[in-house]
C-alpha cells in the first residue's frame, strides 16, 4: 500500500511540473517564449550576442555577424519549424567546425551561466518577436537588452537556410516586427540566442548541457540519410547516444 501511494504522488508531481513555466517567466538564463504540451519549451537570451572578431573594427560591426559563406550549402539547416533550431545549429557547427558566424556566437555563448544556446529557426525567431514587448520588458528588468537597443534597422539571423535546392546564397532573417525574408548569407545582422528546457523526457526539445556532435542520421532500417520532415529518423551522436525524432511540417 505504501509503495503504491508513493507512485501516485510521484505521478501527480510529474503532472504539476509539466505546466510549471509560463510565457514571460524569467527562467534558466532568459525569458520563456514558447511552451509545449509536455511542459518543455524555449527560452530567449536577454542580450544580443556581439561579434568577437568583426571584419571591420567599428562599433557597429562588433554587434553584427554573417550567416555563412557566399553560396555555400550547409546540409540539414533548411527547416523553419519550432523545435529545429537546435538541429540546424548542430548541423551548421558540424559543417563549419570553427568560424565566426551567427551560429558560432550562439554555440560558444556562456551567457547567464548556460552553455547550450543555439541559433533559433525562422519560426522560433518569429515566435520570439510575437512576444517582443513582453520579452523586452523582462529583459530590461533583468539587466538585458531591448531588441532595438543596437542597430535598430537591422534584422536578426535565424538558423534556417533557404529551402532552394539550387540557389544557396540566402538564409532567413527576421525583423523585430516579425517580418521575415531571405537575405544574402554574407550580410551582417544581429544575433539573439535561444535554449531549450524540459520537465520530462517526452518534451520535443533537446536540453543537454553537454556539447555533443551529430555523427549521422539513419532511417528505421539503418540506412544513412539526411533530415526529412514527417518521417521518423534516428540521430546518432559522438557521445554514444541516439535519439529517435520526427520533424512535423
Amino acid at each position: 500500500m505504501i509503495r503504491k501511494l508513493i507512485l501516485i504522488i510521484f505521478f501527480f508531481c510529474q503532472i504539476l511540473s509539466t505546466y510549471s513555466q509560463n510565457i514571460g517567466d524569467f527562467y534558466q538564463g532568459g525569458v520563456v517564449f514558447y511552451v509545449d504540451s509536455s511542459g518543455g519549451g524555449l527560452i530567449v537570451d536577454i542580450q544580443d550576442l556581439p561579434n568577437p572578431n568583426p571584419l571591420v573594427a567599428t562599433s557597429l560591426d562588433s554587434l553584427l555577424s554573417r550567416w555563412g559563406n557566399y553560396a555555400t550549402h550547409v546540409p540539414g539547416t533548411s527547416s523553419p519549424n519550432i523545435g529545429s533550431g537546435y538541429s540546424n545549429t548542430q548541423n551548421f557547427i558540424n559543417f563549419y567546425v570553427t568560424g565566426n558566424f551567427a551560429a558560432h556566437q550562439c554555440y560558444n555563448s556562456n551567457n547567464q551561466g548556460y552553455n547550450d544556446w543555439f541559433l533559433p529557426s525562422k519560426n522560433e525567431l518569429e515566435e520570439v518577436f510575437y512576444h517582443r514587448d513582453l520579452i523586452d520588458s523582462i529583459s530590461f528588468i533583468n539587466g538585458g537588452h531591448l531588441f532595438n537597443d543596437f542597430a535598430p534597422l537591422y534584422p536578426y539571423w535565424s538558423s534556417t537556410e533557404s529551402p532552394s535546392t539550387t540557389d544557396f546564397r540566402y538564409s532567413y532573417a527576421v525583423y523585430p516586427d516579425g517580418f521575415s525574408l531571405l537575405r544574402g548569407k554574407i550580410l551582417e545582422y544581429k544575433v539573439r540566442a535561444i535554449r531549450a528546457f524540459s520537465s520530462n523526457t517526452s518534451s520535443i526539445f533537446q536540453t543537454s548541457t553537454e556539447k555533443r556532435n551529430l555523427l549521422k542520421i539513419v532511417n528505421m532500417i539503418g540506412q544513412e540519410t539526411y533530415i526529412k520532415n514527417n518521417k521518423i529518423q534516428i540521430y546518432i551522436y559522438d557521445d554514444g547516444t541516439a535519439e529517435k525524432k520526427i520533424i512535423i511540417e
